[in-house]
């Protein structure tokens, strides 16, 4: 069982959980079987979307073979199994890269796909999945030397999970549901005003003949041990996209990340202060104006025309009326 109960957050739902943990065991994909089992069901979900890298690039990290121990920041790829206890049926999937910078004594878990099977949602499956990569980054810092003292990195280390999440749009409930979710279980976001962070094309887009074209996102992040804290510290919010391209880098070009990097880091550079003041993320569906400083219309102008995808902005002002009359009608 890889989830330490005591890495899930309190607003997730004591009771929800306990009944989780007692409900399913939520361990590593360790051979081609399990792993192409979990790979079915991501896909089936995530493929349709393009938000899926293919088979053969996540079973190389699997097995090992894009993990370079000697780079600055090392990665490696894990794909977490949730099954029921009592008939080992597949209930949920998780996958992550655990990365470590061991000079800055940093571990940050990149959060790739998280899946709760239809039969298994509402059952605190989620809860499981969004903690599970806590061990994930403890076992890594053990492993570099860096455990042993106090806190969830243990000897001054830091912990953090990262995820990338889309710009509210008030005309998808999910873009909400997925982050009032994320709220409750400790995370906050990094302003994109801040660190407009995009995502390379994932397509391949030499067979499609098309034009690279990143895709804007948020930084959404989870200080372990430090989930009150209502800042971050400059060097860690930088680490969101260090780490995040020390990955990609192994299957897209420089020449594709450089724009990313370089859009990013012109405005977290402009930034005066050394503490990043994050946006607290609404913890249900009475707090959705506070999803006004990551709408989609107020997210988009900070990337290039070409980022921004072909459906038309609305204002900031008209788009937040609209997130909150859809709200407040249920």
């Amino acid at each position: 069982m890889i989830v330490d109960p005591r890495d899930v957050c309190p607003g997730e739902g004591p009771e929800k959980v306990a009944r989780a943990l007692a409900q399913f065991s939520v361990d590593e994909a360790r051979d081609g079987a399990a792993f192409d089992e979990g790979y079915r069901a991501l896909d089936a979900v995530f493929g349709p979307k393009g938000e899926l890298e293919r088979r053969e690039v996540l079973w190389a990290w699997l097995t090992g073979a894009h993990t370079d121990a000697g780079a600055p920041i090392t990665a490696t790829y894990h794909m977490l199994l949730a099954r029921g206890v009592d008939d080992g049926r597949l209930a949920g999937v998780r996958d992550c890269y655990v990365t470590l910078d061991r000079a800055a004594r940093r571990c940050v878990v990149l959060l790739s796909h998280a899946l709760v099977l239809p039969p298994f949602r509402r059952s605190g499956l989620a809860a499981l999945l969004r903690a599970a990569p806590v061990a994930l980054a403890r076992r890594a810092l053990g492993d570099a030397g860096l455990a042993g003292g106090q806190g969830a990195g243990g000897d001054g280390a830091e912990v953090m999970l990262a995820a990338e999440m889309e710009a509210v749009d008030p005309d998808d409930r999910d873009t909400v549901v997925r982050l009032i979710a994320y709220g409750r279980a400790g995370f906050a976001i990094v302003p994109p005003d801040v660190l407009p962070y995009a995502q390379p094309d994932f397509r391949d887009t030499a067979a499609l003949g098309v034009t690279p074209v990143p895709l804007p996102l948020l930084a959404v992040v989870r200080q372990v041990g430090e989930e009150e804290r209502d800042d971050i510290p400059r060097a860690r919010a930088e680490s969101f996209l260090r780490h995040y391209q020390a990955v990609h880098a192994r299957e897209v070009s420089q020449g594709e990340l450089a724009p990313i990097r370089e859009n990013a880091l012109a405005r977290l550079s402009a930034f005066p202060g050394e503490r990043v003041p994050l946006i607290r993320i609404p913890r249900g569906p009475a707090e959705v104006a506070g999803f006004a400083p990551v709408l989609r219309s107020a997210v988009m102008p900070l990337f290039p025309p070409a980022w921004r995808g072909k459906a038309p902005l609305d204002v900031p002002e008209r788009e937040l009326e609209r997130l909150c009359a859809a709200w407040s009608s249920g």
